[in-house]
């Protein structure tokens, strides 16, 4: 049989599937590779630290130093479990929480964590880069102290060339709760942006401590 027309025709027909079948896998990991290369700076969270994880966090009314982040006034790192803390392990929030939130702190007006984030040149002018930014933000019970995160792209020079920004969530929006509502926005990344400026504004407007909250800040590049 197999030594028929027909069977060397099917014997020819399976062999060349099974070349092409293994061809599609490396065409596909080729094309990854390409975009990869083509952004380096994409594809993952360019926030240092942006779940407030890294270092342990307080577990009373202090400030700690919180990896990763330039901190002023008393922004710190704060542990979900602290019974004195402004939410809780349960409090609504982020569904992967893990131990810590960023907390405004003890006795200041306004505290702030910077950091800034190279980008490879050819990632942001080798194709359109959009951007995603997001967060959870939030605040104390009836009380209107907020958070809000700000991104400023910066050209080679160290000149802003752009911004945005999500928060904060009101008092009204949280209808007087405790809590972290997700904040999200997104755009292009202008093309001459060389760093990245990530700060995170807590402000006190009522009571004794700044009670701005935030977690999981996320900023992610995508190459459209």
């Amino acid at each position: 049989m197999f030594g028929s027309r027909t069977g060397r025709r099917l014997l020819l027909i399976t062999a060349a599937s099974a070349t092409a079948a293994a061809i599609v896998p490396v065409a596909a990991a080729s094309a990854s590779g390409a975009a990869s290369n083509a952004c380096p700076s994409c594809g993952h969270n360019l926030i240092v630290n942006g779940d407030a994880e890294k270092g342990k966090g307080a577990n009373s009314d202090t400030k700690v130093k919180v990896p990763g982040w330039k901190q002023t006034g008393s922004f710190t790192a704060t542990l979900y479990t602290w019974s004195g803390g402004d939410v809780s392990p349960t409090s609504p929030g982020p569904k992967h929480r893990g131990k810590n939130y960023f907390y405004g702190g003890p006795a200041a007006a306004r505290s702030t964590g910077t950091q800034v984030i190279k980008v490879a040149a050819g990632g942001i002018s080798g194709g359109k880069v959009h951007y995603t930014l997001s967060g959870w933000l939030g605040g104390f019970d009836g009380q209107s102290d907020h958070a809000v995160l700000t991104i400023t792209f910066e050209n080679g020079q160290g000149k802003a060339i752009g911004s945005a920004h999500i928060g904060p969530v009101t008092e009204a929006q949280r209808k007087g709760n405790s809590e972290m509502l997700l904040r999200t926005r997104a755009g292009v990344v202008p093309a001459a942006t060389r760093s990245i400026k990530v700060k995170l504004v807590m402000t006190r407007t009522d009571g004794s401590d700044n009670d701005g909250l935030a977690d999981n800040l996320s900023l992610l590049l995508t190459l459209k």
